[in-house]
């Protein structure tokens, strides 16, 4: 008799592997998942989904899966969704910090305090700044120190008796007014959401019994990046005392790839997992579907040193040879044109966006974003400016924002005079003066306060009124399209940016008022209709919005961190210097030593088919050339998978050959210059004036010496003959030397 098996179950037996079905269908109890970098952790957790809804008969409302990014939410439940029928309901796959609102939206009896709206990280700092200038301590405290404290203290679950001790006196008494302007303002921080809905669970034990009854099954992804409070909060859903009540709980992570520390993230909580749910199962999955095996024979190598994980061993199917190299070049420009010339020798055997280029800061982009651009190398930057970070953005949403909660102060501080009404910085502090003394009115209520007490008279009085009006028929259900559209008229915004900026800045800017419209309108389109439903979607959303030229083929710059749940045919790290990689702070502190490492475990494991590592001997430091050393992690990098070359005095022929042989690509002799090129180039150069070469040799300008190394230019003089004598400081002192023995870098 043959068996039947339906699409889903055909996946389960011939798409997953052994280690993969045991993690989907091991669904009793607390289950902590070990699972490698491209091991295909989220196939395995959509697969649990499904298989408890489709084989266990579980109804979707039993179910909580908890993500990091709206993003892999979104796949997520896309996955699930293709598993199962149309008319079947999806359970709850989303953030953390959604799952929390959505939770004390819906139980709002139970908060100490009311909330109407969600401060993002600029609300924030503007509110803390308006705190700092009131207490006079602006000169001494940033906006962005204080509110990183504040983070930090909040993620550890830290109340304000722990904040006392552990703060600076000054930013605590900052700290105890932001809490207190934000409850006037009816506002919730980010941070507030996870920490008001750990409370909803510990100070209420009817709505814990009953989230207990509800939710049977929890699935947490990225468990590696969880915070104190996460884990916390995971414990009040999962145990009633010291007993597991839910009838499974699985945690699927990394320790290897924990590298948010500074977002408050801890490693701890998947190495105490098993402390804290004694009868949990572990499983490991190492097979990795990703990567070459040279490139996990590498990463296998690196991370071992590190003693703060669960040890596993990453192994894949595709085998591979000479696919790692590193490079010691001269300096960071040498190092940038030797990352040019990989990119230019390997588009022409794969696309420019299968080659990512990783660096542990973003300054270090410049020299490479020069090379590129002398190279015509087309290339993009990951980590700008996101879309509902930009300013008219934010403006818009700042006036949608108090049609949603009047009580907002930060949105009507950022809005009251944008576009300018002729109301000074005095005019907001008098009338915030007004609603401190007065809080239980709302904004409108206020302003019109001030027209009445003579605050704002003439024509002050005149643009506030019309500044009320801008609101009239408008509330929390109004809908989004149709306040921001009375919005945008009302406040003549788009000739405002017309006005405000040059034409080619206001254009792009239009631009985005006119997406911001068209995210609207797809919204509705999914139901998301009211500005209060759409206010909470923008809270929540973590994912950029992809650029209008996202498409083309260019090759990808980003930091490792951003660099995270990616993957690409080709990797470069560059930078790999101590003081870079592992960073100046991390040094001597073995916690965050073993985080850089992890972090360099991360950019190693994204490189699919072959990696190159680079690092420069001497780098530019206020003008000066100051001596680089290699990092210890590629000192960690075994030699037998890894071929090393020094080019620190090749030029663009002997890059480019190298790169050609590396990657079995004929060069084309004709394309490619040879020595004896360079040097008739070089007895052409010789010959021409004075001037012409006094363009390339200027004072702080560095250059190399075949016997000298690096050095920096400190003057240049013509001779009669026509060539220049050129004064370098060297390392070893100060040399006098023709410009024919010098080469500019």
């Amino acid at each position: 008799m043959s068996t039947k098996y339906t699409s889903f179950e055909l996946f389960l037996q011939s798409e997953l592997n052994d280690v993969q079905q045991e993690a989907v269908l091991n669904d009793a109890g607390p289950l902590l998942v070990i699972a490698g970098a491209g091991s295909g952790k989220t196939r395995v957790i959509t697969a649990r989904i499904t298989h408890l809804i489709k084989n266990r008969s579980v109804h979707p409302s039993a179910i909580v899966a908890l993500t990091f990014t709206n993003k892999a939410a979104q796949e997520m439940k896309e996955r699930v969704a293709s598993f199962l029928e149309r008319s079947t309901y999806l359970p709850f796959i989303g953030t953390f910090h959604s799952y929390c609102l959505q939770l004390l939206k819906r139980n709002k009896e139970f908060l100490e305090s009311p909330f109407s709206s969600i401060l993002d990280t600029d609300d924030q700092k503007k509110l803390i700044s308006d705190v700092l200038k009131k207490n006079n301590l602006h000169k001494q405290f940033n906006a962005h120190g204080v509110l990183y404290a504040i983070s930090q203290l909040k993620n550890q679950n830290s109340d304000l008796a722990t904040a006392r001790q552990m703060m600076h006196p000054l930013i605590y008494d900052v700290y105890v007014a932001y809490e207190k302007e934000k409850a006037n303002s009816h506002c919730y921080d980010f941070d507030d959401l996870l920490i008001n809905t750990v409370k909803l669970f510990a100070k209420h034990p009817e709505f814990k019994q009953q989230h207990h009854r509800t939710v049977r099954h929890l699935l947490v992804d990225e468990y590696q990046d969880t915070n104190v409070v996460q884990h916390e909060l995971l414990k009040h859903m999962a145990k009633s005392g010291n007993a597991t009540v839910v009838d499974s709980l699985c945690a699927v992570g990394d320790e290897d790839q924990s590298i948010y520390s500074w977002r408050g993230a801890t490693i701890a909580n998947m190495l105490n997992f098993k402390k804290d749910f004694p009868e949990t199962t572990l499983i490991k999955i190492e097979q990795n579907y990703r990567s070459v095996q040279p490139i996990l024979h590498v990463a296998n190598e690196v991370i071992k040193n590190n003693t703060a994980r669960n040890p596993k061993k990453l192994w894949s199917e595709r085998p591979g040879s000479d696919r790692i190299r590193s490079l010691t070049c001269m300096s960071e420009y040498q190092e940038a044109d030797a990352i040019a010339q990989l990119v230019t020798v390997a588009q022409k055997k794969q696309n420019r966006q299968d080659i990512a280029v990783l660096y542990r800061t973003h300054a270090q982009s410049r020299a490479i974003e020069e090379s590129f651009i002398k190279h015509s190398i087309p290339y993009r930057i990951i980590g700008g400016v996101q879309f509902y970070e930009r300013k008219e953005i934010k403006d818009l949403l700042a006036y949608l924002r108090l049609v949603n909660n009047p009580f907002d102060r930060s949105a009507l501080s950022r809005i009251i005079n944008t576009p300018s009404r002729g109301l000074g910085e005095k005019f907001e502090e008098q009338l915030l003066e007004l609603w401190h003394a007065e809080p239980f009115l709302n904004a409108f209520q206020v302003a019109e306060k001030c027209i009445d007490a003579g605050i704002a008279s003439g024509k002050k009085g005149a643009a506030v009124h019309q500044f009320i009006t801008l609101f009239k028929g408008l509330s929390a259900d109004s809908t989004a399209s149709a306040a921001l559209d009375q919005i945008i008229r009302g406040t003549q915004y788009v000739t405002y940016l017309k006005d405000s900026y040059e034409k080619q800045d206001a254009e792009t800017r239009i631009g985005n008022v006119q997406e911001l419209v068209d995210a609207i309108a797809h919204f509705e389109e999914q139901k998301i209709a009211t500005v209060e439903q759409f206010l909470d979607e923008v809270a929540l959303l973590q994912d950029k919005l992809a650029a209008s030229d996202d498409d083309q083929d260019k090759v990808v710059l980003m930091t490792l961190h951003a660099a995270k749940g990616l993957e690409f045919e080709t990797v470069i790290i560059a930078g790999l210097e101590e003081g870079l990689l592992p960073s100046s702070r991390s040094i001597k502190d073995d916690e965050a030593l073993q985080e850089e490492r992890r972090l360099f475990y991360v950019g190693i494991t994204r490189a699919k088919e072959r990696l190159l590592l680079t690092h420069a001997k001497y780098r530019y430091t206020y003008g000066q050339m100051v001596d680089q050393f290699q990092s210890r992690f590629l000192q960690e990098v075994p030699t037998t998978f890894s071929s090393h070359e020094e080019c620190t005095y090749w030029r663009q022929p002997q890059l480019h050959r190298f790169f050609s042989d590396w990657l079995g690509i004929k060069q084309e002799e004709e394309s490619v210059m040879t020595v004896a090129d360079l040097k008739n180039l070089a007895r052409k150069a010789r010959k021409k004036n004075a001037i012409e070469i006094k363009q390339l040799f200027k004072q702080n300008q560095p250059v190399l010496h075949q016997k000298y190394g690096a050095g920096i230019i400190k003057e240049v003089e013509a001779r009669s003959d026509g060539s220049l004598s050129v004064t370098v400081k060297f390392k070893i002192g100060e040399k006098k030397i023709l410009s024919q023995f010098l080469e500019v870098v």
